[in-house]
């Protein structure tokens, strides 16, 4: 079965779904796929609440389409917590990265919704997480369903092309409200294989995709309201002891000299909230070209 983004949109409508499914304004289709294929897939479990890891060469199983490149990543999701908000990441690492194809599928594994990889942007690295490609879906499984199913995978087409990324010295140009110097921008190659990480949460509410149809009768249950929280503010630090300084320092150098700036940010950011005063001027003269 094969879905274009128009076929797939009337396949769902004419199966009754009760909000609209999203699909990708591009020429990305759905994999042709057979109930007999799906079978055969092995569907790892994620949990509600669980910020998962995958190795896509490790973790993925082969599914023989000429619609996909590499290994398949096959998800079993909860459907009776309500409304699930996914962040999923593909981490750019060595200059490569997997660009996800998502297809949706409901309890029953009939075709619920698709993500083409246009729909996962690029991301620069931030203190806490590296380069990366990433998209947030927001599914709201129909009443009386127990699981939800998530077929990720890469295609020839994704993999002929590249993400232009950040380099460091111009993000810590715009970071700092300075004009960013005019030199080329480093790219990631896509490729069939990487590293993905998926965030699952639960909610309650209607702003959603709903995946399959409630032939039970079951009402959905009313929002919870969220206890009230404390914020808490951990005291100042005033300062770092010398040789403590020096090697957050010499770790921030090696970091760059790595080339992996997300560890060189993050301890810049460890190492001022503990109170120094030169890891930044470290880090800035790490990523500096030399003349």
């Amino acid at each position: 079965m094969k879905y274009t983004t128009l076929a797939f949109l009337l396949s769902l409508t004419i199966g009754g779904l009760a909000a609209p499914v999203f699909a990708a304004e591009d020429n990305h289709t759905a994999p042709a796929i057979t109930a007999s294929q799906l079978q055969t897939i092995h569907w790892q479990s994620v949990q509600a609440g669980e910020n998962a890891e995958f190795d896509m060469n490790a973790s993925g199983q082969n599914l023989s389409l000429n619609q996909i490149s590499g290994k398949v990543l096959a998800l079993q999701l909860p459907a009776d917590h309500g409304t699930l908000t996914l962040r999923l990441r593909s981490l750019i690492d060595g200059k490569q990265v997997f660009s996800p194809n998502v297809l949706v599928l409901d309890q029953q594994q009939q075709p619920a919704a698709f993500y083409s990889s246009n729909q996962f942007s690029y991301q620069p690295a931030s203190l806490l997480t590296g380069d990366r490609l990433e998209g947030t879906l927001k599914l709201s499984p129909a009443p009386g369903q127990k699981s939800i199913y998530l077929l990720i995978y890469t295609t020839p087409q994704d993999v002929a092309q590249h993400t232009t990324l950040e380099g460091a010295v111009k993000a810590y140009a715009k970071a700092t409200g300075n004009q960013p110097p005019n030199i080329p921008d480093p790219v990631a190659q896509h490729s069939a294989q990487g590293h993905l990480s998926l965030k699952v949460t639960t909610e309650r509410n209607n702003d959603a995709v709903t995946i399959g149809s409630n032939h039970s009768g079951i009402a959905a249950a009313s929002p919870v309201a969220a206890p009230a929280t404390q914020e808490i503010t951990a005291p100042a630090v005033t300062g770092l002891l010398p040789e403590t300084e020096n090697y957050f320092n010499l770790q921030i150098r090696q970091a760059v000299k790595n080339s992996d700036m997300a560890r060189a940010l993050t301890l810049v950011g460890e190492a001022e909230h503990l109170g120094s005063a030169t890891a930044r001027t470290t880090f800035i003269n790490s990523v500096q070209p030399r003349k």
